[in-house]
C-alpha cells in the first residue's frame, strides 16, 4: 500500500537513512586506507557525517585534498565554531549507520582501525547531485583523515575524541 506521505519522503529523511550514512562512511574510509594504506582509527568516524551531510560545510570543502583540514579549518571560523554541535547531533546517526556498514560487510573493524573491504560503488548524479556531492566529500575527508593524527583533527574542528 503506497501512499502520499511515503512518496514524498523529506530530504531530512533520505539524508538520514542509515544506509546512506553508511555508504558515506565507506566511501570514506575506503578512501583513508588507500590514501594511508593502514585503517582508518575508528573515532575519525564521528567526524566524517557531520562535515560532509549539513550543505554549507559541504559546499565549502575544498575540490581536492591539498588543502589540509587545520588549514580548512582556520579558514571557515564560523562552520568550525558549528561543529561540535553538529557533531553532537549526529553521533547516534553516525553510530547507526557504522552499525549497517559493518553488517552489510561495507566496513570492517580490525584492531588497529576501520577498513572497507571493497570499494563503495561511485554514486552517480541520476538519484540527485546531492548524493553524488556527499560522497565526494566524504572520499575528501577520509583523505585528510588518512594524513592526519585523530587528536590534530579533532582539535581543529573544536571537539575532544
Amino acid at each position: 500500500m503506497t501512499t502520499d506521505s511515503h512518496r514524498n519522503v523529506s530530504e531530512a529523511q533520505a539524508l538520514f537513512n542509515p544506509a546512506f550514512g553508511a555508504y558515506l562512511l565507506a566511501s570514506a574510509v575506503n578512501a583513508a586506507s588507500k590514501k594511508a594504506e593502514r585503517p582508518l582509527p575508528w573515532p575519525n568516524t564521528f567526524l566524517i557525517l557531520p562535515l560532509v551531510l549539513p550543505t554549507d560545510t559541504r559546499n565549502s570543502l575544498p575540490g581536492n585534498s591539498t588543502v589540509t583540514l587545520t588549514a580548512w579549518a582556520n579558514e571557515h571560523p564560523r562552520l568550525q565554531a558549528a561543529f561540535a554541535e553538529r557533531a553532537a547531533a549526529l553521533t547516534a546517526y553516525t553510530r547507526t549507520s557504522l552499525r549497517t556498514a559493518m553488517r552489510h560487510h561495507a566496513i570492517d573493524v580490525t584492531p588497529a582501525g576501520l577498513i572497507c573491504p571493497r570499494a563503495p560503488k561511485p554514486a552517480s548524479a541520476a538519484p540527485g547531485e546531492e548524493v553524488a556531492d556527499c560522497a565526494r566529500a566524504a572520499a575528501l575527508i577520509g583523505r585528510w583523515l588518512a594524513v592526519t593524527d585523530p587528536t590534530r583533527a579533532f582539535t581543529a574542528l573544536g571537539v575532544r575524541p
